[in-house]
């Protein structure tokens, strides 16, 4: 590897951690604001994403200056691969926040759902598992990586849960459906955090060892919240 590619892949990878750090505040805000409705956090969430837009940007065309300049191979090319992938879930996760907030914004002055929801427990996974996908991609972790894919079926089933709640509170009181349907919404965007997660570790994995992974069954003991 030359000086100046060296350069580049490390200053890109700094972005990338500075942009996965942002990125980890933002779920765990949104997680918080779920549960107590404190629209100064939707405010800042809002406020984050647009800087959240704007690193998404720079750090692709970082990438691709670095592929048309050094033409890097093998290992240094595998690793701007899963730049690119990671750039683009990082991004998505800041949108599922976003969404949250909007959300949490909408029922503020709604009647509550009389229901018992697992936004807690959810929001715990979801918030684990992003701060350990990012964690496993700054220390290239591929067993780490792997636990995090073992969560999300935790939370798969968490949301599956949740629906069939809150399709029991729609049928039961039509009145309700618009608070229900919000909250379904909140459920999808966890569930949705939950599987960027997840991509991420499947990248760290394939960065590592040139595995691909997806849509493989992964068996490892899944470690708690």
């Amino acid at each position: 590897m030359t000086k100046h590619l060296e350069r580049d892949m490390v200053r890109l990878g700094d972005k990338l951690s500075e942009l996965g750090s942002l990125v980890v505040t933002t779920t765990d805000k949104s997680v918080v604001m779920i549960q107590n409705f404190d629209l100064v956090l939707a405010h800042e969430i809002l406020e984050a994403e647009k800087r959240i837009n704007e690193m998404e940007v720079e750090i692709e065309e970082d990438c691709l200056k670095v592929l048309a300049l050094h033409q890097p191979v093998a290992t240094d090319l595998r690793f701007l691969i899963v730049a690119l992938k990671v750039n683009n879930d990082l991004e998505r996760m800041g949108d599922q926040a976003v969404n949250i907030a909007e959300r949490v914004k909408f029922l503020t002055d709604k009647e509550r759902v009389a229901a018992d929801l697992d936004f807690k427990k959810m929001g715990d996974i979801c918030s684990n598992m992003v701060h350990r996908a990012l964690a496993a991609l700054v220390q290239q972790d591929a067993e780490a990586a792997r636990h995090v894919m073992a969560m999300d079926d935790d939370l798969d089933a968490l949301h599956a849960r949740t629906f069939n709640v809150l399709e029991k509170v729609m049928q039961e009181n039509p009145h309700m459906i618009k608070s229900a349907m919000s909250c379904l919404t909140i459920s999808s965007n966890l569930e949705r955090i939950g599987d960027l997660a997840t991509n991420i570790a499947e990248e760290i994995i394939f960065m590592q060892e040139g595995e691909v992974v997806r849509h493989q069954t992964v068996n490892v003991d899944t470690p708690e919240p």
